[in-house]
Order: C-alpha cells, then structure tokens, then sequence
C-alpha cells in the first residue's frame, strides 16, 4: 500500500524538522570549534585533540544523516519515496513514520544487515561502501 498525500505531508515535515535540528548542531559545532582555545598543557592539548575527533566522527555521521533526510525529500518529490531499495515494496508507514529516512522494508534491513555481519561487518560498514561504488 502506498503512502496517502497526508501522510506523505507529515513525512515530510518530520524530514524537514530533523534537516534544521542537524543543520543548528552544525552550526553549534562550528561555533564551539571558533571559541575553543588551545592554550594550556600537554594534557590539555590531548583532551581537545579528542574533542576535535569526537567532533569529527559526529560530524561525519551528521552528515550521513543529513543525506539520507535529503535524499528521502527528494524520493517524496520524484514519487520513489516510501519503496524498499532492495525489493521494492512499499516500505511500512509505522517504520517510517520511526524512521522516515529508511532506506529499506524491515524484511530486507534484517537481511542485509545477517549478510553484513556473516561478512563480519556492521551493516552501515557495508551499506556505506557499497553505496558510494
């Protein structure tokens, strides 16, 4: 069953507000990285050495968010939103009213994510790879 305008409204919406709360942490991120002041002694140097990684990572991940929310605001836009990329099939409104970015029905997640681990990978090690081929 595919997706009424209204639900595919409030969709979007919860897409549009989980967009501006990674944009404004972001933003958050980038004004702590302007303040900070490295003066201080060698411990101090290694903790925001680790502040800088932590934000690192946290930033990497924002931004793999980031391009999912994209890309399902895109999929809403062009019609292709809502459908699993593995099979197909319309993806379940209460997944993705949970997760409105799912890329994948919860058949096919639980699947890819048996293969990733068989290969001794996390499924976002996987899908992150095989996605930017």
């Amino acid at each position: 069953m595919t997706l009424s305008k209204k639900s595919k409204q409030r969709l979007r919406k919860a897409l549009e507000d989980m967009r501006q709360e990674i944009l404004d942490e972001v933003r958050v991120q980038i004004e702590r990285a302007r303040v900070k002041d490295h003066t201080g002694d060698l411990g101090d140097y290694a903790t925001a050495d680790m502040a800088v990684e932590y934000a690192h990572l946290l930033g990497e991940r924002l931004r793999q968010r980031l391009q999912l929310i994209e890309d399902a605001l895109g999929g809403i836009e062009n019609g292709d939103y809502g459908f699993c990329e593995e099979c197909e099939e319309p993806i379940n409104e209460q997944r993705l009213q949970l997760m409105p970015f799912a890329l994948f029905c919860v058949r096919c997640q639980s699947e890819l994510e048996r293969q990733a681990k068989t290969r001794g990978e996390t499924f976002e090690e996987w899908y992150g790879t095989s996605r930017n081929e």
